[in-house]
């Protein structure tokens, strides 16, 4: 045949040897192969349980150990305790950095002025318990708007213009906040004070802080002190000026002293010099009961007894006014109380005395009666003279008030500091004292205080807190 072709082998055919080689090859390679999978497969098992553990754990405390099958790969347990040294010191970076929020957002609580933390987009980050008591609402706060729960646009005008300045601003606005009740509310003065925050600023963060601060206790008693100083000064400015005048007069050379005009101006000067002696004792009385330092004696003493003594003392006015005093108290029982005899003193000579000097026409009848009820004395102080107005009434225990404001001239005027001392001196036993009055009848000053007397305690406190008890009501 021609054309055909073909392949001759001419080696000569494989030995067993050859041939056992290459069947052990493959079966070592198979072997590898399988070690390899299983491996493998161990190795995404266990990671499938670290996963899977950590998981579980919540904040990663705590991973769970190896299966025993896995703890002979020192790979596997080097790397679970990695793992679990890692998560362990980032649960207790929580921990800590928890504890500490809790800690600061609690002593930001305990502050008794609105804090409100915001972030670059002006939404609330943190209010405090003040802000919310401020600002009351029924949605969360966190991730609100500002502006949503404060819409008093001169609070955000300051948190803008401290924003654009990049420093911190002040301002001082009135505002009306609820008092205990929503549908109840009262006109505060507020500070407001806003400054941007600089932290995390460099890395998008950032924000602002605003506190408002409720300062109108701390504006009323300036403006109580500032009263008070204004009113001492005219108190003493016109029995100074007469008594000056009649010296200037009396030191000319050409006077005559035994003259009757000149002895009549002696008296004068006397009555004015007393008056003034009067200002400046009824002022450090006052001063004393408003001194948290100044605490009251505390000694037996009794009711009765002082008001009989008082009685005593101005029997002289009593007469000259043709007045008539009663006292009226249960003579089988013991009227001792525990507390400063001397503030006792000039509280029942002030309420007396008032109505004396207040009742110019002769036959006032002033009755002091005592009584005992629910572990408390009620003492009554009443005349039948010519009363107070209703308008009046809110403001006789203000310092250098006076209802009656037409006396005669040659009539030396009272301090107007009698009824202010009684109030405090009241307060300052754990007590209170309150006025009723109908012009032409009656006017009653009735006073209830505990028959044990103040605690030294509670008579500090008192006698820190009556100071900013003199605004005026209007």
């Amino acid at each position: 045949m021609t054309g055909a072709t073909g392949l001759i082998r001419l080696s000569p055919p494989p030995t067993f040897l050859e041939a056992s080689t290459s069947i052990a090859l493959i079966a070592l390679a198979a072997a590898l192969a399988l070690v390899f999978a299983v491996r493998w497969h161990r190795l995404r098992r266990s990671i499938r349980e670290l996963a899977a553990g950590i998981a579980s754990s919540g904040d990663g405390a705590m991973v769970p150990p190896l299966r025993r099958a896995l703890r002979n790969d020192p790979e596997l347990v080097h790397l679970n305790r990695a793992i679990a040294d890692t998560l362990a010191e980032a649960a207790l970076a929580r921990d800590s950095e928890r504890r500490q929020r809790a800690f600061q957002e609690a002593l930001l609580n305990e502050i008794k002025d609105a804090i409100f933390i915001l972030d670059r987009n002006r939404e609330i980050h943190f209010a405090n318990a003040a802000a919310k008591a401020l600002f009351p609402s029924d949605q969360p706060y966190r991730s609100r708007a500002f502006f949503e729960v404060c819409r008093d646009h001169r609070v955000y005008d300051t948190l803008e213009l401290a924003e654009d300045l990049g420093s911190k601003v002040s301002d001082q606005i009135t505002m009306r906040v609820p008092d205990g009740r929503p549908d109840r509310l009262r006109e505060v003065s507020i500070l407001v004070e806003a400054e941007p925050l600089d932290f995390g600023r460099e890395n998008g963060g950032g924000g602002s802080w605003i506190l408002l601060k409720d300062i109108t206790a701390q504006l009323e008693t300036e403006q109580i002190r500032q009263d008070f100083v204004a009113n001492a000064s005219h108190e003493l400015r016109t029995p100074l000026s007469i008594i000056s005048g009649y010296l200037e007069t009396m030191d000319e050379a050409d006077t005559d002293l035994n003259e009757p005009v000149f002895r009549r101006a002696v008296a004068t000067m006397r009555k004015h010099g007393q008056r003034i002696v009067r200002i400046v004792d009824d002022m450090l009385s006052i001063s004393k009961l408003e001194s948290a330092a100044d605490l009251l004696a505390r000694e037996p003493f009794d009711l009765k007894e002082t008001v009989a003594e008082t009685i005593e003392q101005l029997m002289p006015l009593i007469e000259e006014k043709s007045a008539r005093v009663t006292v009226k108290a249960a003579d089988d029982r013991d009227w001792t109380f525990f507390g400063d005899r001397f503030y006792w003193d000039q509280i029942f000579f002030n309420l007396i005395e008032n109505a004396l000097k207040q009742n110019p026409e002769p036959g006032l009848k002033i009755t002091v009666r005592l009584k005992e009820k629910d572990g408390r004395y009620l003492i009554a102080v009443s005349d039948d003279g010519i009363g107070i107005p209703a308008a009046d009434l809110p403001l006789v225990f203000k310092r250098f008030y006076r209802v009656q404001k037409h006396h005669a001239r040659d009539k030396v005027k009272g301090t107007g500091l009698g009824l202010s001392i009684v109030k405090r001196a009241v307060e300052a036993h754990h007590g209170r004292i309150e006025v009723e009055s109908r012009p032409g009848l009656k006017t009653v000053f009735t006073i209830s205080v505990p028959v044990a007397g103040p605690r030294p305690s509670e008579s500090a406190a008192f006698a820190a807190g009556n100071e900013s008890k003199d605004a005026d009501p209007a």
